[in-house]
């Protein structure tokens, strides 16, 4: 599996510049794929999160290193822009 590591999530390329986080729309927690997280850690020795965040046409995850350089980036676009994306927890039904 090929990582490549970028100063921000719009440096990557897969988010676009227009693209802005919401407010209190940020979930970080510890990578907890074992070789996932020991491949990240020889590709840049220190701490690694997961990062969700929700922002104004979707939501982006990628992984943040202790320093914010940023890998894996990957988007989950709105489909409809009128229909807000669900709370975190919340079931959608």
């Amino acid at each position: 599996m090929a990582l490549y590591v970028y100063r921000d999530v719009h440096a990557s390329g897969s988010v676009s510049a227009d693209w802005t986080a919401f407010k209190g729309g940020t979930l970080k927690y510890p990578v907890r794929n074992r070789a996932v997280s020991r491949y990240l850690r020889e590709l840049l020795p220190g701490a690694w999160h997961k990062v969700i965040k929700n922002g104004s046409s979707g939501e982006v995850h990628y992984f943040e290193h202790a320093s914010d350089l940023v890998n894996r980036l990957r988007r989950d676009l709105r489909t409809d822009e009128s229909s807000p994306l669900p709370v975190l927890g919340e079931t959608v039904g």
